[in-house]
């Protein structure tokens, strides 16, 4: 090969070079492109205007929730309130998502990464579907998590493309993770006062003379009796602190066959009140709610029209008699 053939060669292959490197170049802009693209990009300006919210995990009976004005309700529950942060949380993931890497297209594969629409249960998507006020309605499949990070694999309902997002998104499944389980979320120094009412005549008394005083005092304490500790009695009152319910229903439906085992007056420093009974029904415990003055949505969150079921642990902190705050005898 001549001196000339051999500097033509030599422009040739940098020539190559030089359009592979572009080539490179362009299909890595692109994947920059997909990697920092909105998931849900055309639905970015009406998000806020979701109206609805369908969810439904096989093998389980589908679960809705609904603006009502400014409040959200599950209606299988009779309109209760839904749980703000649920729907918060879901909200801002689904709005910040986005496209990490395009993966298959072909519907062959989609048992296998969870996002189905037959098959067993693991196989099949949690389907979730949005709608909206004055736009389309919006179908998603979500799918298995990534095993590389915090994503998940997802595809919109009727597309075979399969994206790894950078979000994982908690979808409640079960109506009950819906309910806004607070009752009662009272600040401890605000309680001034408990009055304990048993259907067996028995009176438990907590006072506390102001928000100085931290231990309660207790009414029903004779001289030749002492409290276990100092603070015995304060663990009553606690409970009406982030106090939550383990299930709702009105209280038409559950009709109490007895009286209450329990009524409760509870008196702030600030002159509010709150009543309230607890009754037994088979084996559960219902907490209802009655009068109240001077607390704020925020602190009692539940309605006198429903009763709350609790767990046998709030059961027991908060039906406690005298006998219970004492020294144990020898």
């Amino acid at each position: 090969m001549g001196r000339k053939g051999l500097i033509a060669l030599i422009i040739i292959v940098l020539l190559c070079v030089l359009g592979y490197l572009a080539v490179q170049r362009s299909q890595q802009q692109s994947t920059a492109q997909v990697e920092s693209a909105a998931w849900l990009a055309a639905e970015q300006g009406y998000l806020s205007t979701l109206q609805a919210l369908e969810i439904e995990q096989p093998g389980q009976p589908p679960v809705r929730i609904e603006r009502r004005g400014e409040q959200w309700v599950v209606p299988a529950k009779a309109d209760y309130p839904a749980a703000p942060q649920a729907l918060a949380e879901l909200l801002r993931a689904l709005r910040e998502a986005r496209t990490q890497e395009a993966k298959t297209a072909n519907p062959q594969w989609h048992a296998r990464l969870g996002l189905a629409e037959e098959g067993g249960a693991d196989e099949q998507a949690l389907r979730l579907k949005l709608y909206f006020d004055g736009h389309p309605d919006l179908g998603l499949r979500l799918g298995n998590p990534s095993q590389q990070g915090s994503g998940q694999l997802v595809r919109r309902a009727g597309e075979n493309q399969v994206w790894l997002i950078d979000q994982q998104l908690q979808v409640p499944t079960r109506e009950l993770d819906w309910l806004d389980r607070r009752i009662t979320d009272i600040p401890f120094t605000r309680i001034a006062s408990l009055v304990l009412r048993y259907a067996d005549g028995e009176n438990l008394t907590l006072t506390r003379a102001d928000a100085q005083q931290y231990n309660f005092a207790v009414a029903e304490l004779r001289k030749e009796q002492k409290l276990s500790f100092e603070g015995a009695a304060n663990g009553v009152a606690l409970v009406f602190s982030n106090l939550q319910f383990a299930d709702a229903a009105p209280l038409a439906q559950i009709g109490f066959k007895q009286a209450p085992m329990l009524q409760f007056n509870l008196n702030g420093f600030a002159e509010e009140k709150l009543e309230g009974a607890l009754y037994k029904q088979g084996e559960q415990y219902w907490l209802v709610l009655g009068e109240r003055e001077g607390f704020n949505a925020a602190e009692v969150s539940a309605r006198s029209d429903w009763a709350y079921r609790l767990e046998p642990d709030q059961v027991q902190r908060l039906a406690k008699k005298l006998r219970d705050l004492l020294v144990k005898s020898p």
